[in-house]
Protein backbone atom coordinates (compact mmCIF):
# COMPACT_ATOMS: atom_id res chain seq x y z
CA UNK A 1 0.00 0.00 0.00
CA UNK A 2 1.38 3.60 -0.90
CA UNK A 3 1.81 5.96 1.52
CA UNK A 4 -0.50 8.18 0.18
CA UNK A 5 -3.28 5.42 -0.19
CA UNK A 6 -2.49 4.55 3.58
CA UNK A 7 -3.24 8.03 4.67
CA UNK A 8 -6.39 8.41 2.98
CA UNK A 9 -8.22 5.25 4.64
CA UNK A 10 -6.53 6.33 7.99
CA UNK A 11 -8.14 9.49 7.48
CA UNK A 12 -11.78 7.83 6.72
CA UNK A 13 -11.74 4.93 9.31
CA UNK A 14 -15.44 4.75 10.91
CA UNK A 15 -15.23 5.07 14.21
CA UNK A 16 -16.23 2.45 16.85
CA UNK A 17 -20.23 2.28 16.85
CA UNK A 18 -20.62 2.59 21.01
CA UNK A 19 -23.16 -0.01 22.47
CA UNK A 20 -25.87 2.10 24.23
CA UNK A 21 -25.59 1.09 27.67
CA UNK A 22 -23.14 -0.39 29.87
CA UNK A 23 -22.12 -4.20 30.35
CA UNK A 24 -22.00 -6.23 33.22
CA UNK A 25 -18.08 -7.20 33.95
CA UNK A 26 -19.16 -10.92 34.27
CA UNK A 27 -21.55 -11.93 32.47
CA UNK A 28 -20.85 -9.13 29.25
CA UNK A 29 -24.46 -8.69 28.85
CA UNK A 30 -26.20 -4.91 28.80
CA UNK A 31 -27.58 -3.17 31.75
CA UNK A 32 -30.53 -1.68 30.71
CA UNK A 33 -30.56 1.44 31.97
CA UNK A 34 -27.18 2.54 32.26
CA UNK A 35 -26.60 4.22 29.83
CA UNK A 36 -22.68 4.42 28.57
CA UNK A 37 -22.95 8.56 27.56
CA UNK A 38 -25.81 10.56 29.42
CA UNK A 39 -26.20 12.96 26.75
CA UNK A 40 -28.04 9.83 24.88
CA UNK A 41 -30.76 10.45 27.59
CA UNK A 42 -31.21 14.49 26.25
CA UNK A 43 -32.97 13.61 22.85
CA UNK A 44 -36.47 12.24 23.18
CA UNK A 45 -36.42 10.03 19.68
CA UNK A 46 -33.46 8.23 17.32
CA UNK A 47 -33.67 6.90 13.89
CA UNK A 48 -32.96 3.48 13.81
CA UNK A 49 -31.66 1.26 11.16
CA UNK A 50 -30.77 -2.44 10.66
CA UNK A 51 -27.91 -3.74 11.84
CA UNK A 52 -26.35 -6.07 9.24
CA UNK A 53 -23.54 -8.83 10.42
CA UNK A 54 -20.87 -8.36 7.80
CA UNK A 55 -17.50 -6.42 6.98
CA UNK A 56 -17.14 -3.01 7.52
CA UNK A 57 -16.45 -1.08 3.77
CA UNK A 58 -15.34 2.21 2.63
CA UNK A 59 -15.42 3.15 -1.10
CA UNK A 60 -13.67 6.71 -0.55
CA UNK A 61 -14.19 9.06 -3.74
CA UNK A 62 -11.28 11.88 -3.77
CA UNK A 63 -9.42 13.97 -6.24
CA UNK A 64 -11.71 11.77 -9.21
CA UNK A 65 -10.42 8.40 -7.93
CA UNK A 66 -11.77 5.63 -5.81
CA UNK A 67 -9.98 3.63 -3.08
CA UNK A 68 -12.04 0.71 -1.28
CA UNK A 69 -11.09 0.14 2.36
CA UNK A 70 -12.22 -2.19 5.02
CA UNK A 71 -12.39 -0.85 8.30
CA UNK A 72 -9.00 -0.54 9.41
CA UNK A 73 -6.22 -0.32 6.82
CA UNK A 74 -4.64 -3.32 8.16
CA UNK A 75 -8.06 -5.37 7.14
CA UNK A 76 -8.74 -7.49 4.42
CA UNK A 77 -11.69 -7.60 1.76
CA UNK A 78 -12.34 -10.93 0.11
CA UNK A 79 -11.44 -10.46 -3.74
CA UNK A 80 -14.66 -11.69 -5.25
CA UNK A 81 -16.20 -8.51 -3.32
CA UNK A 82 -13.08 -6.41 -4.30
CA UNK A 83 -14.09 -7.39 -8.11
CA UNK A 84 -18.01 -6.46 -6.96
CA UNK A 85 -17.03 -2.94 -5.70
CA UNK A 86 -14.85 -2.18 -8.60
CA UNK A 87 -17.80 -3.14 -11.39
CA UNK A 88 -20.56 -1.36 -8.97
CA UNK A 89 -19.09 1.57 -7.59
CA UNK A 90 -17.47 3.44 -10.25
CA UNK A 91 -15.79 6.67 -11.49
CA UNK A 92 -18.08 7.59 -13.62
CA UNK A 93 -21.44 7.11 -11.41
CA UNK A 94 -19.57 9.21 -8.77
CA UNK A 95 -18.44 12.03 -11.24
CA UNK A 96 -22.12 12.07 -12.53
CA UNK A 97 -23.30 12.77 -8.73
CA UNK A 98 -20.66 14.63 -7.61
CA UNK A 99 -19.08 16.84 -10.66
CA UNK A 100 -15.81 19.12 -9.78
CA UNK A 101 -16.71 22.93 -8.58
CA UNK A 102 -14.53 25.34 -9.76
CA UNK A 103 -11.60 22.97 -10.62
CA UNK A 104 -11.74 21.25 -6.94
CA UNK A 105 -13.11 17.65 -7.36
CA UNK A 106 -15.49 16.40 -4.22
CA UNK A 107 -14.24 14.33 -1.36
CA UNK A 108 -17.00 11.15 -0.23
CA UNK A 109 -16.53 8.37 1.73
CA UNK A 110 -19.22 5.35 1.36
CA UNK A 111 -19.49 3.59 4.42
CA UNK A 112 -21.29 0.29 4.13
CA UNK A 113 -21.16 -3.26 4.89
CA UNK A 114 -19.91 -6.22 3.10
CA UNK A 115 -22.44 -9.10 3.47
CA UNK A 116 -23.76 -12.02 1.45
CA UNK A 117 -22.35 -15.50 1.51
CA UNK A 118 -18.91 -16.41 2.81
CA UNK A 119 -18.72 -13.06 4.96
CA UNK A 120 -19.71 -14.04 8.79
CA UNK A 121 -21.91 -16.87 9.60
CA UNK A 122 -24.94 -17.13 7.89
CA UNK A 123 -24.23 -14.48 5.57
CA UNK A 124 -25.85 -16.30 2.59
CA UNK A 125 -29.08 -15.42 4.70
CA UNK A 126 -28.30 -12.23 3.28
CA UNK A 127 -27.55 -12.46 -0.32
CA UNK A 128 -26.16 -15.84 -2.22
CA UNK A 129 -23.06 -13.33 -3.82
CA UNK A 130 -21.36 -10.81 -1.60
CA UNK A 131 -21.88 -7.05 -2.13
CA UNK A 132 -22.31 -3.69 -0.43
CA UNK A 133 -25.35 -2.34 1.74
CA UNK A 134 -24.48 1.48 2.44
CA UNK A 135 -25.39 2.61 6.02
CA UNK A 136 -23.43 6.12 5.94
CA UNK A 137 -22.09 9.06 4.11
CA UNK A 138 -19.77 11.46 4.70
CA UNK A 139 -19.12 14.86 2.20
CA UNK A 140 -16.17 16.85 2.83
CA UNK A 141 -14.72 15.22 6.04
CA UNK A 142 -17.07 17.00 8.44
CA UNK A 143 -21.11 16.70 6.62
CA UNK A 144 -22.82 13.51 7.56
CA UNK A 145 -25.73 13.01 5.55
CA UNK A 146 -29.32 12.12 6.59
CA UNK A 147 -30.69 8.51 6.15
CA UNK A 148 -33.07 10.19 3.16
CA UNK A 149 -29.77 11.23 1.58
CA UNK A 150 -28.21 8.76 1.78
CA UNK A 151 -30.81 6.87 -0.11
CA UNK A 152 -30.93 8.69 -2.84
CA UNK A 153 -27.22 9.26 -3.68
CA UNK A 154 -27.07 5.17 -3.26
CA UNK A 155 -29.71 4.95 -5.65
CA UNK A 156 -28.04 7.07 -7.90
CA UNK A 157 -25.13 4.58 -8.05
CA UNK A 158 -27.36 1.50 -7.80
CA UNK A 159 -26.46 0.22 -4.02
CA UNK A 160 -29.19 -1.00 -1.53
CA UNK A 161 -29.41 1.15 1.81
CA UNK A 162 -29.75 -0.51 5.36
CA UNK A 163 -33.33 -0.72 6.37
CA UNK A 164 -34.84 1.95 8.14
CA UNK A 165 -37.07 1.44 11.55
CA UNK A 166 -38.48 4.48 11.91
CA UNK A 167 -38.37 6.66 15.36
CA UNK A 168 -38.29 5.42 18.45
CA UNK A 169 -37.36 5.95 21.94
CA UNK A 170 -34.46 4.88 23.60
CA UNK A 171 -36.50 2.70 25.70
CA UNK A 172 -38.47 1.25 22.63
CA UNK A 173 -35.84 0.57 20.87
CA UNK A 174 -34.64 -1.12 23.69
CA UNK A 175 -37.53 -3.30 24.47
CA UNK A 176 -38.13 -4.30 20.68
CA UNK A 177 -34.64 -5.55 19.92
CA UNK A 178 -35.16 -7.45 23.34
CA UNK A 179 -37.37 -9.47 22.18
CA UNK A 180 -35.55 -10.17 18.89
CA UNK A 181 -37.19 -9.20 15.31
CA UNK A 182 -36.82 -10.22 11.61
CA UNK A 183 -34.43 -8.70 9.00
CA UNK A 184 -35.52 -6.59 6.78
CA UNK A 185 -32.99 -7.53 4.00
CA UNK A 186 -32.22 -10.69 4.30
CA UNK A 187 -33.57 -13.00 1.32
CA UNK A 188 -34.36 -15.73 3.89
CA UNK A 189 -37.07 -14.41 5.50
CA UNK A 190 -37.02 -16.09 8.85
CA UNK A 191 -33.72 -14.49 9.38
CA UNK A 192 -33.36 -12.99 12.51
CA UNK A 193 -31.78 -9.19 12.79
CA UNK A 194 -28.84 -8.70 14.51
CA UNK A 195 -30.03 -5.69 16.33
CA UNK A 196 -30.60 -1.80 15.36
CA UNK A 197 -28.33 1.22 14.81
CA UNK A 198 -29.33 4.40 16.50
CA UNK A 199 -28.97 8.26 15.37
CA UNK A 200 -29.83 11.57 15.98
CA UNK A 201 -32.69 13.45 13.78
CA UNK A 202 -29.91 15.60 13.35
CA UNK A 203 -26.49 14.99 13.64
CA UNK A 204 -25.06 15.58 16.65
CA UNK A 205 -21.57 15.46 19.00
CA UNK A 206 -20.76 15.16 22.57
CA UNK A 207 -18.96 17.55 24.21
CA UNK A 208 -16.00 15.32 23.64
CA UNK A 209 -16.34 15.74 19.83
CA UNK A 210 -17.51 11.89 19.38
CA UNK A 211 -20.71 11.94 17.13
CA UNK A 212 -23.77 10.43 19.01
CA UNK A 213 -24.57 7.03 17.55
CA UNK A 214 -25.15 3.64 19.27
CA UNK A 215 -26.26 0.22 18.64
CA UNK A 216 -28.36 -2.29 20.30
CA UNK A 217 -27.89 -6.13 19.64
CA UNK A 218 -30.01 -8.70 20.09
CA UNK A 219 -27.38 -10.97 21.44
CA UNK A 220 -26.27 -8.21 24.27
CA UNK A 221 -29.57 -8.75 26.53
CA UNK A 222 -29.92 -11.34 29.12
CA UNK A 223 -31.38 -14.43 28.34
CA UNK A 224 -35.15 -14.46 30.03
CA UNK A 225 -35.08 -10.66 30.29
Amino acid sequence: MSEKVGNILSATEYGKIETLYERDEKTFKVRVGELKNRTYSLLKTWNWTEKIDGTNIRCIYRDGKITFGGRSDNAQIHADLIEWLYENVTVEKLSAIFPPKDGVGADVVIYGEGFGAGIQKGGGDYSPHKKLIVFDVLIDSKWWLSHENVCDISSKIGLDVVPSFGEMTLEDATEFVRRGFKSKCAINISKNAEGLVGRPLETLFDKKGHRLIVKLKTKDFPSGD
